[in-house]
């Protein structure tokens, strides 16, 4: 096993507040788990978090949940305490908790301020205080990883989309600052998908329309098909582990070529 003895902490790791489908967070969680390693699963959904650390122990991992609002310094402490307590060490930091919430979808002149504040508080600050309070027991677990998860959004953006695709640039910047700061014993990598199917993106679409609204996103994919959750935890695992060994410091693509041909949806 590629993470045997090694520990992960993963935000966002939630299934789907729905009926617990996909999303990213847990397909990490769950892709590391198969490879031995111990997760904490952090999320501020208790339901579907719980339900992630469940999945990883009804299929012989190991696993404990903490709920943790990112933007809050108290329970990112705390998660940090806990993971330190039942494990003893961290290996691995995978952050991914983001918030879509709020009346986001304008431009940077119509977007409300605590809107703005309010995403940059989970989106961006929510990375910088798990890499803070991270950092100090990684190192002295003997050094590891921090995959950030970042977007395409960084690089290619919408119009009238204005607060998200700052705070994944700066993600970016984080991750380099990371790799720069505390190397050679922690290696930090961002993945920066196009779109990915998940549950938290479905709204209350029909199965009809839902499968029209897919199937028009892929047009504009030179591989005619949006990525899978799957597709992003395989990247994290490769991240993870010692197979990406030299990689630091990268923003990793993972967009099914759509920035090369100019196109990108969400």
């Amino acid at each position: 096993m590629k993470l045997k003895n090694q520990v992960a902490l993963v935000t966002g790791a939630a299934l789907g507040y729905k009926k617990g489908g996909p999303s990213i967070g847990s397909s990490i969680a769950f892709k590391l788990a198969s490879e031995g390693a111990k997760v904490v699963v952090v999320d501020i959904n208790e339901k579907m978090g719980q339900k992630t650390t469940d999945t990883i122990r009804q299929k012989g991992g190991t696993s404990i949940f903490v709920k943790a609002d990112v933007a809050n310094s108290g329970e990112v402490k705390k998660s940090i305490e806990v993971t330190k307590k039942e494990f003893g060490k961290l290996s691995c930091l995978v952050n991914c908790a983001a918030s879509y919430e709020g009346d986001i979808f304008h431009n940077v002149v119509d977007t409300p301020e605590a809107d703005w504040q309010k995403i940059i508080d989970i989106n961006l600050n929510g990375y910088y205080r798990f890499a803070k309070y991270a950092i100090p027991l990684i190192l002295k677990s003997g050094g590891g990883t921090i995959i950030n998860i970042s977007s395409m959004a960084a690089f290619s953006v919408v119009p009238s989309f204005a607060v998200y695709p700052v705070t994944k640039a700066a993600i970016n910047g984080l991750t380099r600052v990371l790799a720069t700061d505390h190397a050679p014993k922690i290696r930090a990598n961002a993945v920066c998908p196009g779109f990915v199917r998940i549950a938290n993106s479905e709204g209350s679409r029909s199965p009809t329309e839902l499968k029209r609204w897919i199937d028009d996103i892929a047009k504009g994919y030179p591989l005619k098909r949006v990525c899978t959750v799957d597709e992003i935890a395989n990247i994290a695992l490769f991240l993870a582990s010692d197979d990406s060994s030299y990689i630091n410091g990268e923003c990793i693509m993972a967009d099914g070529g759509s920035f090369i041909t100019g196109e990108h949806k969400f």
